[in-house]
């Protein structure tokens, strides 16, 4: 069984960020307005996490896509989500 291992992470296995990264484009593709302040916190979270591994193409591509779809779900959720939640706008 071949290893896949990003050389800048040796303990963290490609496939373990490439789920991350399908569970968290999963969630982004739901309607924003079905989001909800603890799916909005979790996607912060996974975003925080991710963030350290930038330099992968997939991670880099849905940290961008995070972004965009945070912006919308805060304009969405501004009523109920505390100004500091949210992308890193």
């Amino acid at each position: 069984m071949p290893l896949l291992v990003r050389p800048r992470h040796p303990h963290r296995p490609v496939g373990d960020l490439d789920a991350a990264v399908s569970v968290g484009a999963d969630l982004l593709a739901t309607d924003p307005t079905l989001g909800s302040v603890r799916v909005v916190d979790q996607l912060d979270e996974l975003a925080e996490v991710l963030g350290s591994y930038r330099d992968y193409g997939p991670v880099r591509a849905y940290l961008a896509r995070f972004e965009e779809a945070s912006r919308t779900r805060l304009l969405l959720l501004a009523d109920i989500i505390p100004e500091s939640r949210g992308g890193s706008s």
